[in-house]
């Protein structure tokens, strides 16, 4: 149905109609705008009220309950004072009213306009109702992803895999992974992830982060050598075009450990905010782990994990990958992400600490499990005996690897590796670390923050890059009791305190 022409096709109802059109544009803000912008119109055009009716609304006259049941093509109703018009809208009965209510009675002008206004909100309704038809597939989509992949992040595949079966048939078919892992402006998130969905044609498990207002997380699982090479270059020529975008990508690994490709994203995410092109891969820092004697190393970690093995395998599952997730982030964010419980998350890792005796407080401790973690499902070879970690980072290409790291300090005149050493050796600290220093808190933790840019790590926060910092220096230093050893040497010969 179209338009009436205007009456006797006079130049100001032509405008009028002009107007009406021009507020009934649909923009950026939705059809549902729209609408109330087209009814603000009319109402100050007749002088008068303008609503829309619901079908079934209490407050509804009889005249316009006949007009909504469609037994009136419209009505109006009369009194001293107050001249009402109703007209249906659009689509079929049970239909949304118009009521438009003033002080004047109507002319044919007034009712004519009031008809053509129904026909454009008729038609908004339409639109807007599509849009919430489109929002509510589109949120039911994203529920369904983020349900894959918090089942993922807890070693859940089987249980993912058939629930990607609904969203993404074939998606989940294949033994590895690798992730993708996008830091974006909140107000662009959506966008970004959507753009993301597209430069990944289906190929990937695009998530907005559920642990960071500004990330957006992509799934990339590998059935077979040299699937989906392109997703990673795509996503870096992507970013490149946007300067306040940041990206990391993670290794390859095993699909039942997401939560590890996650973690490795997250880390090169960190060392991409330092980079001028603004993205880094698992290639281009060096990973200490890829550093220690294959076959002593799986020994060590198998050894370490051991306690572990006598759970039952969902059990064991869940365990490992809220620790690899714990260990990296607070046991808030852990919880978002795995979609559980903060409390859930804890009484994990308070059962892991007891199983494998071992005082998750202590970041020297941490580190050791987040290394073991990593390789636990690296092959032993029958007959190999563990070493101890300081022993595995401890040889010349675990040595060179510390130096290389901790060099970069070096740049800076205050003594910060030594600020380090200590930080580590008193937990993290920065007061105690102070005390033992003869520093003010706040100087170690201006020293911290220097050392993040130098390093291109993340401190401050904890996870993967302290627990690196902590292998460099166990990798030069030993048990550390030798560094440590050395500050307390050069306190009693009269040290020059570094502020």
């Amino acid at each position: 149905m179209g338009l009436p022409k205007p009456v006797n096709g006079t130049t100001a109802q032509t405008a009028r109609l002009k107007e009406l059109l021009r507020h009934a544009h649909v923009g950026p803000d939705g059809a549902d705008v729209a609408a109330r912008r087209t009814m603000d119109w009319l109402a100050r055009t007749i002088g008068g009220k303008a609503e829309v009716l619901c079908p079934g609304s209490k407050d509804t006259v009889a005249e316009a309950a006949a007009v909504s049941r469609g037994e009136l093509g419209s009505a109006g109703i009369s009194e001293t004072g107050s001249h009402t018009r109703m007209v249906p809208l659009g689509g079929g009965a049970p239909f949304h009213v118009l009521v438009v209510t003033r002080a004047r009675p109507f002319d044919g002008e007034s009712a004519a306009l009031a008809g053509c206004a129904a026909i454009v909100l008729g038609l908004l309704l339409r639109v807007a109702g599509a849009e919430d038809d489109r929002r509510q597939r589109e949120a039911s989509s994203l529920h369904l992803r983020l349900a894959v992949l918090q089942l993922l992040m807890g070693g859940d595949v089987s249980l993912a895999q058939r629930t990607a079966a609904g969203a993404q048939p074939g998606l989940l078919d294949a033994d590895q992974a690798w992730m993708a892992l996008l830091e974006v402006p909140v107000e662009a998130r959506g966008q970004v992830a959507r753009h993301c969905e597209e430069l990944t044609a289906q190929r990937a498990l695009v998530v907005p982060c559920p642990a960071y207002d500004n990330h957006v997380i992509a799934v990339v699982p590998v059935a077979e050598p040299g699937a989906a090479d392109w997703i990673g270059p795509a996503l870096s020529e992507y970013v490149a075009r946007q300067p306040r975008v940041f990206l990391g990508l993670s290794g390859l690994h095993p699909l039942e450990q997401v939560s590890a490709a996650y973690e490795d994203a997250y880390r090169n995410l960190v060392a991409a905010r330092y980079l001028p092109g603004r993205r880094a891969r698992h290639t281009d820092r060096m990973d200490p782990v890829d550093l220690l004697p294959v076959a002593e190393a799986a020994r060590w970690a198998s050894d370490l994990l051991q306690p572990l093995e006598a759970l039952p395998v969902g059990v064991r599952g869940q365990l490992l990958s809220t620790m690899s997730l714990a260990l990296r982030f607070t046991a808030v964010r852990t919880a978002k992400i795995m979609g559980v419980s903060r409390n859930t998350v804890r009484s994990r890792m308070e059962r892991a600490g007891e199983l494998l005796g071992a005082d998750l407080g202590d970041v020297r401790v941490r580190t050791t499990l987040h290394v073991a973690l990593q390789l636990r499902d690296r092959p032993t070879t029958p007959g190999c005996h563990g070493l101890g970690l300081s022993a595995l980072i401890g040889t010349d290409a675990g040595r060179a690897w510390a130096r290389d790291v901790l060099g970069a300090l070096d740049t800076d005149g205050r003594d910060l590796h030594r600020t380090l050493g200590v930080w580590i050796l008193a937990n993290c600290v920065a007061g105690e670390t102070a005390e033992q220093l003869g520093l003010h808190p706040q100087t170690v933790r201006e020293h911290l923050r220097s050392a993040e840019i130098l390093l291109g790590r993340e401190l401050t926060a904890g996870g993967a890059d302290v627990y690196e910092l902590a292998l460099a220096f166990l990798a030069l230093y030993g048990t550390h009791r030798p560094f440590l050893e050395q500050i307390s040497m050069a306190e009693a010969e009269g040290p020059t305190v570094h502020r």
